[in-house]
């Protein structure tokens, strides 16, 4: 900011201002295609359905049947932190002084809350108007937002000093990461000209020079900024994320935690590591949105177990005449069903599954033939509680640098796993 227009703005408002406040921010940034609003919207639509006999709420438009959507996934671990961060809007005395706090909240990349999903490129690619740069733009358009309205709920209060947490999940880590560097550019970067504005009070104290802008603690859920350009002809695999700044250097904050996923492919979902600048890098068990959070809390699943193969065999035969069944079917008979499956879930089975061409072959010698595909499939009931853990492991390792939730000091109160209860038939 502009030290010598601080200091006149300050002079001329000394008469009535008196005290001098830190404000503590925490900075949201939501995974690639998780909205909390969205979220919202798609179970109060679900729970209209299931009212309604199943029939079709003209109000819902569909949103809630794409699986997959920002409206068919839960809440995030993102939305469930940025819920339990301390809102405090008048300043109020603590043991480090006047303090106010503010949680600000930006929609995962590819979503626009009670809007259409960007799946080009938002999703895909990062980029675009719900791309990873754009998220953080809006989110120094709500920093902006929030320092302006200081002075209305603060009228006799200036701003000694601004600390900020940052926290994101995959595309959104990203985005917290970059932010972070906008930051530590200083009067380079894009929260200069808000701290420049006649509406933003500021002490005759805060500066640069005196660090009055500190990160405090960067939280971090499976950094993966998988950004595509038309230079890597669309590749979201390489270490290539052209305009996003993701280098943290070491003691630009004053701590950056990194929850990464150990059971994730990552062929096509690069790790960004903090490593080894920052050494609280913890991997943990599960994919990439056990991690995050965002998957149902409970769901049916249905994979393949084996690969798939094919057959091409009369028109008029029934799948189980096909060769490629018939392998699927020996493959099944050698599997155990222990093996596979919880005893609990009694509705889960294994099975082979097929399915038929809809194209049929166009050489005349075979216009009476048709593809049968078979592997062996499981069905069986899946839960997304996995996630929690992440976030309880968050929780406490945030809480422990002085993150300001409102429930440090008492453990989350979250229910790991369902009741067996779930697993039997209605």
């Amino acid at each position: 900011m502009n030290d010598k227009w601080s200091a006149e703005q300050t002079a001329a408002i000394s008469d009535v201002v008196t005290r001098r406040v830190t404000a503590r921010i925490g900075i949201f940034f939501d995974g690639t295609g998780n909205n909390r609003v969205n979220s919202q919207i798609g179970a109060d639509c679900q729970a209209l359905i299931e009212m309604n006999g199943g029939q079709h709420i003209k109000e819902c438009a569909g949103r809630h049947v794409h699986p997959g959507s920002s409206y068919s996934n839960d809440l995030s671990n993102i939305a469930r932190l940025v819920d339990l961060y301390r809102l405090q809007r008048v300043a109020e005395n603590d043991s480090a002084g006047l303090k106010v706090y503010y949680p600000i909240y930006v929609s995962g990349a590819g979503t626009t809350s009670g809007g259409r999903d960007s799946v080009w490129p938002g999703q895909s690619f990062g980029r675009g108007t719900t791309g990873v740069i754009c998220k953080v733009e809006n989110a120094f358009r709500k920093l902006e937002t929030v320092l302006k309205a200081f002075p209305h709920d603060n009228p006799d209060c200036v701003l000694e000093a601004l600390e900020l947490d940052i926290f994101g999940f995959s595309r959104g880590a990203a985005s917290a990461r970059h932010l972070a560097n906008e930051i530590l550019k200083q009067r380079a970067g894009m929260l200069e000209p808000i701290l420049q504005s006649r509406k933003v009070r500021l002490s005759e104290h805060f500066s640069w020079r005196n660090g009055s802008v500190q990160l405090k603690v960067i939280g971090l859920f499976d950094t993966v900024a998988a950004i595509g350009s038309f230079r890597d002809m669309g590749n979201t695999r390489d270490a290539s994320n052209r305009r996003v700044n993701l280098y943290l250097p070491p003691g630009c904050a004053q701590q950056v935690l990194h929850l990464v996923a150990r059971d994730e492919s990552r062929r096509n979902f690069a790790l960004n590591s903090v490593l080894p600048e920052w050494p609280k890098e913890i991997v943990l068990p599960g994919a990439h949105s056990d991690i995050g959070g965002g998957y149902p809390p409970q769901m049916e699943e249905s994979v393949l177990l084996t690969r798939p193969q094919s057959s091409l065999v009369n028109r008029d035969s029934p799948c189980e005449a096909a060769p490629c069944w018939k392998n699927a079917q020996a493959l099944l008979s050698t599997m155990s069903r222990d093996d596979w499956i919880d005893p609990l879930d009694r509705q889960a089975f294994l099975r082979v599954q097929t399915c038929e061409s809809k194209c049929y072959p166009c050489r005349k010698n075979l216009s009476g033939m048709k593809t049968i595909v078979a592997a062996v499939g499981m069905n069986r009931q899946v839960f997304g509680h996995l996630s929690r853990v992440s976030l309880q492991v968050m929780h406490a390792l945030a809480c422990d640098e002085g993150y300001l939730s409102t429930r440090c000091r008492t453990a989350l109160n979250f229910s790991f796993l369902p009741s067996s209860k779930a697993f039997q038939p209605a």
